[in-house]
C-alpha cells in the first residue's frame, strides 16, 4: 500500500510509524506491530502506532529515524507492508523454554535487537529468558562477541586502560578520581560509562551536571588525542549497541542477569580498545552480589576476559554501605572534587579511589608491584590529578564549578532527616537509599538526592543531622519523604 509521509518531528529511540485506523484495520496490523517501510531500494522494519484523528487514511506518520534512514521527507510516498516475525523471535521463545542457544542463533537476536526488528516486549522477554534460565559459558563467549561485531571498534595509542563497577552501592563516585589519576601518570582511558541502571546516578549522569557526556566517535578521538582520557556516555557512540537497549529495558524490568553483566562490561571494553581492565566487585548484605556470588563473578570475568585477550583484574571490595556522602549527581560530583581539590575529602571515598588508582597503575605496568599506592597517592595530593580532571571536563565543554556554585545548584526543597535519639548507625541499605534519591528525582534532576552525614559505625545525638533530602520538586520531595518513613533504609 502506498502512503504519503507526514512528518511529526519526533525522535522515538527506534523506528515509529503511525496509521489511521483504518489503514491498520485494512492491512491487518495492530498496536505494537510490525510494518515495512520502503522507498526505491531502501526500506526500515518499524513498530506500529495506531491513530484515528492524528492522519488521514492515507498517510503514515514516522518518526525522524525513519525519515532519515529512508531520506524522505513530507509529502513523499513510501511503500507500507505488514512485516513478518524476524526469525530471532523464534529463538527468544527457545530461550524461554530453557533451551541453550548456539553462537549464530544469539548473533541473529543482537542484530535484531540493533536494527530494531525486535519489540520492546520481545526484548523484555529475552532479558527476562536470560535472568531465569541464565546461560551456558559458550551462550556468554557467544554473546560477549555478538555484542561487539554488530558494533564500532575503537583504537589509540598508548597504554590503554580502564576500570569498571558492577554498580549497586551508594554513591561510590570513583571512576572520575581514578580516571584523574591514571590519566595523569600516562595511562590512556576512553572512559564510556552507562547511565543510573540499579543506583540514583551513573558516571555518564554525574559528568552530565557539569559537562557534555554526548560526542561522536571523531570527537572522541580528538579528546583522547588532546587530554588522554574522557567519561562519556556509551549511548551515541555506537559502541555495543545492542546493549544500551538491553539496559533500557533491564531498568524498567529491574534485572540484571548475569551473562547480559558479563557481556555488556566486557563488550564495551574490547570496543574501545582497552588492554588493561579492572573490575570492582562491591560485595555485602545491601549490595548487588554478596560474597559468594562476588568470588563467582571474578572467576567469570577472568575467564572471559582472558578469552578475549584482556588483561583483566578483579578486585573485590566492601559493599556493605555507600562509599562517599552524597548520592546523586551534583552531590556525588561535589564529593570528586572534594577529593581531587583535597578540600574536607570524603576519605572512604578517596581511600577506595586510591585503592582501584593503584590496582590499575601496577595491572598496567605503569609502576612496579607494591609501588602503585604510592605513586597514586602523590598524584592526588601534588594537584596533577585535579589539573587532569579540569583538562578532561574542558575538553568536554565543560567547566568545574566551585563547591558554592554546585550548591546553589543543589534541590532547593530540602529536609533534613534528625536522629530521634542518641543511636548508633549499624546499617545503611543501599538498595533503599537509591531507592529513596530516585524517588527524589535522581538522576534526571541533577540537584536532588541525599547527603549522608553518618556512615555505619558512628554515634548520632538526638536531634543531630543524620541525612539531607533534596529535591528540585515540592511533590518528588514528599515522595521521598514518604517512601524514607515506609522502608528502614537506615537503622
Amino acid at each position: 500500500m502506498k502512503l504519503k509521509v507526514k512528518e511529526l518531528r519526533f525522535m522515538a529511540g527506534r523506528p515509529i510509524a503511525i496509521l489511521n485506523s483504518w489503514t491498520a484495520n485494512h492491512m491487518n496490523v495492530h498496536v505494537g506491530e510490525r510494518i515495512n517501510l520502503s522507498k526505491y531500494s531502501d526500506d526500515i522494519v518499524s513498530i506500529v502506532d495506531v491513530s484515528r484523528d492524528l492522519i488521514s487514511n492515507n498517510e503514515v506518520a514516522v518518526s525522524q529515524e525513519i525519515l532519515e534512514s529512508l531520506n524522505i521527507r513530507e509529502g513523499d510516498e513510501v511503500d507500507v507492508s505488514p512485516a513478518s516475525k524476524p526469525t530471532s523471535a523464534f529463538y527468544i521463545k527457545k530461550k524461554m523454554d530453557g533451551l541453550v542457544l548456539n553462537k549464530d542463533e544469539i548473533h541473529t537476536i543482537i542484530e535484531d535487537i540493533v536494527n530494531n526488528a525486535l519489540t520492546e516486549a520481545e526484548i523484555a522477554y529475552f532479558v527476562a529468558a536470560v535472568y531465569k534460565n541464565k546461560m551456558t559459558a559458550q551462550e556468554t563467549e557467544a554473546l560477549i562477541s555478538s555484542m561487539v561485531s554488530v558494533g564500532k571498534r575503537l583504537s589509540f595509542p598508548g597504554v590503554v586502560a580502564d576500570k569498571h563497577s558492577i554498580g549497586g552501592i551508594a554513591a561510590n563516585r570513583t571512576t572520575p578520581i581514578v580516571v584523574s589519576i591514571c590519566v595523569a601518570a600516562g595511562l590512556t582511558m576512553p572512559k564510556t560509562s552507562s547511565r543510573a541502571i540499579t543506583s540514583a546516578a551513573g558516571t555518564a549522569d554525574v559528568i552530565e551536571s557539569i559537562a557534555r557526556v554526548e560526542f561522536t566517535t571523531e570527537e572522541l578521538k580528538k579528546i583522547i588525542s588532546k587530554v588522554g582520557g574522557c567519561m562519556v556516555w556509551n549511548g551515541v557512540l555506537g559502541l555495543s549497541p545492542a546493549d544500551d537497549k538491553l539496559i533500557q529495558t533491564e531498568r524498567i524490568l529491574g534485572l540484571d542477569p548475569e551473562a547480559q553483566l558479563l557481556a555488556s562490561v566486557l563488550s564495551k571494553k574490547i570496543a574501545v580498545g582497552s588492554k588493561y581492565v579492572l573490575i570492582d566487585i562491591p560485595f555485602g548484605e545491601s549490595a548487588k552480589v554478596d560474597k559468594k556470588r562476588a568470588l563467582d563473578l571474578k572467576k567469570k570475568f577472568e575467564f572471559f576476559g582472558k578469552k578475549f585477550g584482556l588483561n583483566l583484574k578483579c578486585v573485590l571490595t566492601n559493599g556493605e554501605q555507600p562509599i562517599g556522602r552524597g548520592i546523586g549527581p551534583l552531590l556525588e560530583i561535589r564529593d570528586v572534587i572534594r577529593v581531587l581539590k583535597q578540600e574536607d575529602s570524603p576519605k572512604d571515598l578517596e581511600n577506595k579511589a586510591l585503592f582501584l588508582a593503584s590496582e590499575l597503575l601496577e595491572l598496567s605496568g605503569k609502576c612496579k608491584k607494591g609501588k602503585g599506592y604510592s605513586l597514586a597517592k602523590e598524584i592526588l595530593t601534588s594537584g596533577k590529578a585535579f589539573h587532569k580532571f579540569q583538562s578532561i571536563i574542558e575538553a568536554q565543554s565543560g567547566k568545574v564549578p566551585t563547591i558554592k556554585e554546585i550548591e546553589q545548584r543543589l534541590g532547593k526543597h530540602k529536609k533534613d532527616i534528625l536522629a530521634p535519639t542518641n543511636m548508633k548507625i549499624k546499617s545503611i541499605n543501599n538498595k533503599k537509599i537509591n531507592a529513596i534519591a530516585s524517588s527524589a528525582g535522581c538522576p534526571m534532576d541533577k540537584g536532588s538526592g541525599i547527603y549522608l552525614y553518618k556512615h555505619v559505625g558512628d554515634n548520632v545525638k538526638k536531634g543531630e543531622k543524620i541525612l539531607t533530602i533534596y529535591s528540585e520538586s515540592k511533590n518528588r520531595l514528599e515522595e521521598a519523604l514518604d517512601l524514607y518513613k515506609k522502608i528502614n533504609a537506615l537503622s
